[in-house]
């Protein structure tokens, strides 16, 4: 359920994607089904090879996404969208009531989301496997403040409930020991993982955790080639990547026009 996007006071994801597709569909041909393998520059045109066919493009924006960091522990798959999230702004809203919830991790991710539902009524407790945080110096003040309770040197075994999540049992690093905590939510923030082969195999700049490198108008190194949404790093929320989406957009369109680089380097000539 999403609660955060404009126009919608509350709207199923799904519902929420298929409006979009409906509309997108007036304008452009939609492929299902068809994923892109490779990309290669060939002269001022770019060759798409997909596992279907292979298209002559102008332009390409990149939005292949991320995927995020699983505990890969007994019920995290089968209490996913039940209780265990991994996005604390999608699905805060759901424990804003005083319901317990564990946040697993000890990164900027990790204390973000648990100071995100704290503030929102959460009863919020982080578990790291470690005795210290990786998280920025103002985030780790910022949970001190806030009184939010860290169990430290532990990590999540296993996620328990029927058709929600009801509790965790968590296991001391340093003693084995086992205990289990009652929980009405589960959020995962040990990472993402961006989905980064396309860029890679492209040649296009990464930053240190694998984000695609981009312009504020959503340009990469690569002329023509563009990268909007989650895969640009940034905040994980749909209202960013359809922004970064129209930005991407209109900086093709832009490009296509008026060249910048032909500009760059018909002055490059005129220094000489």
């Amino acid at each position: 359920m999403v609660e955060n996007y404009p126009g919608f006071m509350r709207i199923g994801g799904k519902s929420l994607v298929d409006m979009i597709v409906q509309q997108a569909a007036q304008y452009a041909d939609i492929h299902l089904g068809e994923s892109v393998k490779e990309i290669v520059p060939e002269g001022n045109r770019l060759q798409v090879k997909t596992n279907r066919a292979l298209y002559i493009a102008k332009g390409v924006i990149v939005a292949t996404g991320v995927d995020s960091k699983a505990l890969n522990v007994p019920g995290e798959k089968r209490l996913y969208g039940r209780g265990v999230s991994y996005c604390s702004t999608c699905d805060g809203y759901f424990f804003k009531d005083g319901k317990s919830v564990i946040v697993a991790g000890g990164g900027n991710t990790a204390a973000t989301d648990a100071l995100y539902l704290h503030n929102l009524g959460a009863k919020v407790t982080l578990v790291h496997r470690k005795d210290s945080l990786r998280a920025e110096a103002r985030l780790q003040k910022s949970l001190d403040q806030s009184g939010v309770p860290v169990i430290w040197n532990s990590e999540v075994k296993e996620i328990l409930g029927d058709k929600l999540v009801k509790s965790v049992k968590i296991q001391d690093t340093k003693s084995g020991a086992v205990k289990e905590l009652p929980a009405d939510g589960v959020f995962v923030a040990i990472g993402y993982m961006p989905k980064n082969e396309i860029a890679k195999s492209l040649g296009l700049p990464l930053d240190e955790e694998g984000y695609v490198k981009v312009d504020l108008n959503m340009r990469t190194s690569i002329p023509m080639v563009y990268a909007a949404g989650d895969i640009a790093g940034g905040a994980k929320q749909i209202v960013v990547a359809v922004a970064q989406g129209s930005v991407a957009a209109m900086s093709a369109f832009e490009d296509i026009t008026s060249p910048y680089w032909v500009a760059k380097e018909k002055e490059a000539v005129k220094k000489v």
